[in-house]
């Protein structure tokens, strides 16, 4: 493949007093980022829904789409976390006599890098009364059941079948597919789900809980249904089950 020509973006005069740069870079919108020293060129362009990142949160070599909680990294373009699974363009610097130089970059990291490459292996088929979880999480969501003997499984189970019509509306799929049922109790026909989301600033939160809670009571003998959103352990992409993946094109 052959290399794409330098052309220049700016001068490092215009990023003196600010930490980033909206430019054109091969005819893409791309933002220049000053963080910790370093500089980085990025595409301006969210891969989940097209939302510019100017006005991401920069912190730890990342930045996140200010609109849904995205992450990329800024040095591969690879995305981190959901709702984006594709990574963004990245951008080679150079700098010749205080202008700076850019071309998109020719690494394979670059070009091939996706939500995959930061997953742990897949996690392993869940029992019918247990929520898919990884077994390399240092800290394990506890799997679904009830607090009464087993003998009450059967109803773990119809209450995740349940929750399996909330769709989660930014990825399209299921709560239970995607790994964010940690937990369900019930007592005297009093049901509590522990659950979470897959980014805590997830703005589709309020709608998911309220589906989830209106999923339960809507079940026979169901009295009352709690939503309990926890954030420990963080989720993660290892806890969907292998037809989520599937749906959402990772391998």
């Amino acid at each position: 493949m052959n290399e794409a020509a330098w052309e220049r973006v700016a001068s490092l005069s215009e990023l003196e007093g600010q930490e980033r740069l909206s430019v054109i870079i091969d005819d893409l919108p791309a933002v220049l980022i000053r963080y910790d020293d370093k500089y980085y060129a990025i595409e301006d362009v969210c891969t989940h829904d097209g939302q510019p990142l100017t006005d991401g949160l920069v912190v730890n070599g990342t930045i996140e789409c200010p609109r849904h909680g995205a992450r990329f990294d800024l040095k591969s373009g690879a995305a981190l976390c959901m709702p984006a699974t594709q990574p963004i363009q990245t951008f080679d610097l150079e700098f010749r006599d205080g202008e700076i130089y850019a071309r998109p970059s020719q690494s394979e990291s670059s070009q091939q890098a996706s939500f995959a490459t930061t997953a742990t292996p897949a996690a392993t088929q869940a029992e019918s009364t247990t929520v898919q979880t990884s077994e390399e999480n240092t800290e394990e969501a506890p799997a679904a059941s009830t607090s009464e003997n087993s003998s009450d499984a059967p109803m773990v189970g119809a209450m995740l079948d349940s929750l399996k019509q909330v769709i989660d509306p930014e990825l399209f799929v299921n709560i239970v597919d995607l790994g964010l049922v940690y937990d369900i109790t019930e007592e005297n026909n009093d049901v509590v789900v522990t659950m979470t989301l897959t980014s805590p600033s997830c703005p589709a939160g309020p709608q998911i809980v309220a589906q989830a809670r209106d999923a339960i009571t809507a079940m026979p003998g169901v009295n009352n249904a709690e939503i309990k959103l926890t954030m420990s352990p963080p989720w993660g992409p290892e806890m969907m089950t292998d037809d989520a993946k599937d749906q959402l094109g990772i391998f």
